[in-house]
């Protein structure tokens, strides 16, 4: 090749090389720096046993077929036994920690056990003066009910007739003449009256004789007649009503 011919081949890759060196430095202006890393990461080696080539097949050899023995007979399975229970001991519980109570000012205790001595002791005296006033009203609810026994049984024999009355003087009636020559007889039943002195003290007729004559005969007889009177329980003369009969009759 002549110079000339091969000039404007040198010009144009001087021009290449020097458009390559402005590209150049314009992408390391333009793109970032990678950080270099803080830590080295270790090499990882890798298998290269997959690259290598696959060996070939071999050849196809024809193989008489064997006849297939007989498989054994497997063996029975033994019985798989059931697992025991197992027992967890109960769990252990911790007893609960009572709080520490902060002790009491030994002045504070002292006075409020010398305000429960007093107590005490006002509660033992005023218990003491309730039994005796219980005691006083037992003996006065005792002795009243004592008397208004006393009393009960008083009104009650006084009431209670402990012996009857007993005749002393007993007059006969007199037989009316005129009753007599007309012939009448009967009986009167009389209720007498005997007062504590023992005399008659009342008269009624509580059954007629029939006959008015006969009757007032009788009432007039009965009024003169004297009695023991008769006493109660206690021992006490009073009034007492008996039913006495008077009879009439011709002899």
């Amino acid at each position: 090749m002549s110079p000339r011919s091969s000039q404007p081949l040198i010009w144009i890759c001087v021009a290449l090389l020097t458009l390559g060196l402005h590209a150049a430095a314009l992408l390391w202006i333009t793109f970032p720096k990678h950080p270099e890393p803080k830590e080295l990461v270790p090499p990882t080696r890798l298998d290269l046993s997959i690259l290598q080539p696959t060996p070939a097949a071999p050849e196809t050899v024809s193989i008489p077929e064997a006849t297939p023995e007989p498989l054994p007979e497997p063996a029975p399975t033994p019985p798989i036994a059931e697992p025991e229970p197992i027992t967890l001991p109960p769990p252990k519980i911790d007893p609960p920690v009572k709080p520490e109570l902060p002790k009491p000012d030994p002045t504070i205790l002292k006075r409020e056990q010398e305000k429960a001595a007093r107590d005490r002791k006002i509660a033992k005296k005023r218990m003491a003066e309730k039994r005796i006033r219980e005691k006083a009203a037992r003996a006065v609810k005792a002795k009243r009910d004592a008397q208004a026994a006393a009393a009960r049984k008083r009104a009650a024999e006084a009431k209670r007739i402990a012996t009857k009355p007993t005749i002393i003087i007993r007059r006969k009636p007199t037989y009316p003449r005129s009753a007599q020559r007309a012939g009448l007889q009967g009986t009167t039943t009389l209720t007498i009256t005997i007062g504590t002195t023992g005399r008659v003290t009342s008269v009624r007729i509580a059954k007629s004789s029939g006959h008015t004559a006969l009757d007032n005969a009788a009432v007039s007889a009965a009024r003169t007649w004297k009695f023991k009177p008769a006493k109660n329980g206690l021992g006490q003369a009073v009034p007492y009503s008996m039913s006495a009969p008077v009879p009439f009759k011709l002899q």
